[in-house]
């Protein structure tokens, strides 16, 4: 099985800005967590970009129809005030409407609030988002929170929160391609040991500060 992942925005786009922080970070942030989820289970995944670099529609397009994946996800973060996810698929319904639903529903499991799966149109009426008009695959896109909603915007305040929602945006993929969601492994990583105590609490208030559990194992 193989998906491609679209990451909204990038290097001179910053997409939605508000609340000191910037789409395209969100946005790559929640796709490798979801790249991540899905390599852990076996499926092939290409990124269209990794990094924050110029990564305009045009060649997400390109690149996803090259890549010829069986599922195509394009992550996104919402603005104009509104609260909670929604995600958007063909206007035809089909595969591309299943995944919008598994991956909204997997949202609303780490706590967010559903705006629902949706279609748009055109004045053509055919699909309004390129992303989903012009890829071969099954494509959705899914805007996980209204950046410029601080009380929304609390569902991916830290690196931890961002990392469940894109292993949630991850199950609903697995869902849709009937592969059955492993457990979740736990690794853990001893930061280092401190003499004075004083500097084992400095270094646990650091790690929690970018969303990480951390506690002093031994007085």
């Amino acid at each position: 099985m193989k998906v491609f992942i679209g990451v909204g925005h990038g290097g001179s786009d910053p997409g939605a800005v508000a609340n000191g922080v910037k789409e395209k970070d969100l946005n790559l942030s929640i796709a490798k967590a979801c790249r991540d989820e899905l390599v852990r289970h076996g499926v092939e995944v290409k990124m269209s970009r990794t990094k924050d670099e110029n990564d305009t529609l045009s060649e997400e397009i390109r690149e996803c129809n090259a890549y010829a994946p069986d599922l195509a996800v394009d992550i996104h973060n919402n603005a104009g005030g509104g609260d909670g996810a929604e995600v958007f698929h063909h206007h035809g319904g089909g595969k591309g409407k299943t995944l919008a639903e598994n991956i909204l529903s997997e949202i609303v499991k780490v706590g967010q609030n559903s705006r629902g799966a949706k279609a748009r149109k055109n004045s053509q009426g055919k699909d309004y988002y390129g992303f989903i008009r012009e890829t071969s695959a099954p494509a959705v896109i899914v805007e996980c929170a209204f950046v410029d909603n601080a009380s929304d915007l609390k569902i991916l305040a830290t690196e931890s929160d961002r990392q469940k929602v894109g292993r949630a945006i991850a199950k609903g993929v697995l869902k849709t391609l009937g592969i059955e969601i492993q457990g979740e492994r736990l690794y853990r990583v001893q930061v280092g040991a401190y003499l004075l105590r004083s500097n084992a609490e400095d270094m646990q208030k650091k790690i929690k500060a970018v969303g990480f559990d951390a506690f002093i194992v031994k007085e």
